[in-house]
């Protein structure tokens, strides 16, 4: 819970009720078994799919808890492991001997300070829990002292001008920013032949779609905004949330709801809307054929885009679209080095690493550097095909998300080579994020 989403994706309602329940029924098994042999198994699936698991409703938070289980709940505990999982020697904790309860107490007062390595996270996870900890507290300063802040100021213009005045300066910035951004859709849709038109051309027109929504509804409530500041109209309440938004670097409630998943104050999140026009002018440009590498970070809806790589896949194989899986393939290129279109699948980009980071060299996940939050990605093939029953020891399932906060951002899942065990990447909280916003 403290690590927020690399902890677990929701906060569940775990309680002293559980782990006094469990301790009875670990109990009841104990000294009701005849057999030698403890039960781990069933042990293992009672408190991770009953006691504990009855709360757990996300699918990647479930894996955790299991993999937590199945790291502790072993007959190596009554010898002596390390309670510290996949520390490395950085901290180290061994289990105690068999003992009366009296030793059990003293062990525990040996234990050594929290810290993110008890729950097999890297330290850098204690920094991410502080910075969010200092946000927060932020934000509630800045409600607090609401809108007298801008009128309190030195030497600094902004700051001596009023709140209403910032806001006045954002919605015309903003306004020249977007008011002739329109994507030709109709156009570019009766320009190609319905043979022309595959999955790739549906999804960026779709894009094209999203983006004119978005942009229609800020230059409308902008304009309206204009004419309230200027005593043509009547500030409603709506326009004076804008505005209030405008002035506090937020997000409006309509360009929340119309725009894409993003975690970024208005100045970087417009910045990140140039960016994603900038892609579908490319695209405009040349219909026929999409960008050499796709950034999906920069899409409305990226699980579309890897959608049509499936259906590609299924025209060319003719296999069933409902059987096929995405997988990755992770490239040493970055995309100024990508100079012709894959041959199989697509090339994708912006993606970043949250708990772990790429190694270019041996191709394949390492701990991160300290003080490193999020690494990028160098260029990903992504390609369709059938999923098999075979598990590879040597690859990460990796979760891949839309934002730092992650559920319900989810988009789909990247295959990532490892030489350490997969099952300490899972406790470290390890994903792949698309828009780590001020990050």
């Amino acid at each position: 819970k403290k690590f927020g989403p690399m902890g677990y994706n929701m906060k569940y309602p775990f309680s002293a009720g559980d782990l006094r329940d469990s301790a009875q029924v670990l109990y009841n098994y104990l000294e009701g078994s005849s057999s030698v042999k403890i039960p781990w198994d069933d042990l293992r699936y009672i408190f991770g799919e009953i006691m504990y698991g009855g709360h757990i409703v996300d699918d990647w938070d479930r894996r955790m808890c299991e993999k937590y289980l199945l790291y502790f709940m072993r007959d190596e505990l009554l010898d002596e492991i390390e309670m510290v999982p996949y520390a490395d020697g950085k901290l180290s904790w061994p289990s105690p001997q068999p003992g009366p309860h009296e030793k059990y107490l003293e062990f525990i007062e040996t234990m050594p300070a929290e810290s993110p390595l008890f729950f097999g996270m890297h330290p850098n996870a204690e920094i991410n829990f502080r910075t969010v900890q200092c946000d927060k507290t932020f934000d509630i300063l800045m409600s607090l002292i609401g809108g007298s802040s801008g009128s309190s100021g030195g030497g600094d213009e902004e700051a001596a001008m009023s709140p209403m005045a910032i806001a006045e300066n954002t919605c015309s910035e903003i306004l020249e920013e977007v008011q002739e951004k329109k994507f030709p859709t109709d156009d570019v849709a009766r320009s190609m032949s319905e043979e022309e038109k595959g999955p790739y051309q549906f999804v960026f027109l779709q894009e094209c779609e999203y983006m004119n929504g978005l942009v229609f509804e800020m230059v409308r409530g902008l304009q309206e905004l204009q004419l309230g500041f200027k005593g043509e109209l009547t500030m409603s309440e709506v326009m004076e949330d804008l505005a209030q938004s405008l002035f506090s670097e937020k997000l409006p409630t309509w360009w929340v709801k119309l725009g894409f998943a993003s975690t970024r104050p208005l100045k970087s999140w417009r910045v990140n809307l140039q960016d994603r026009c900038a892609q579908l002018d490319d695209w405009i440009n040349d219909p026929l054929n999409i960008p050499k590498v796709v950034d999906i970070s920069r899409l409305f809806n990226p699980q579309s885009f890897l959608t049509a790589i499936k259906q590609i896949c299924c025209q060319n194989q003719g296999l069933e679209l409902d059987k096929l899986h995405v997988f990755t393939e992770v490239t040493k290129r970055d995309a100024k080095q990508v100079d012709a279109e894959s041959k199989e699948g697509a090339f994708v980009t912006g993606m970043f690493l949250e708990g772990a980071r790429w190694d270019s060299t041996s191709n394949s996940l390492e701990d991160s550097r300290p003080k490193e939050m999020f690494t990028g990605m160098p260029v990903i093939n992504c390609k369709a095909g059938m999923q098999t029953d075979k598990q590879d020891k040597n690859v990460y399932s990796c979760p891949t998300y839309c934002v730092p906060t992650r559920r319900p951002y989810f988009v789909f899942t990247a295959q990532l080579r490892t030489k350490a065990p997969p099952d300490k990447w899972v406790l470290a909280g390890v994903a792949m994020i698309l828009d780590i916003g001020g990050a």
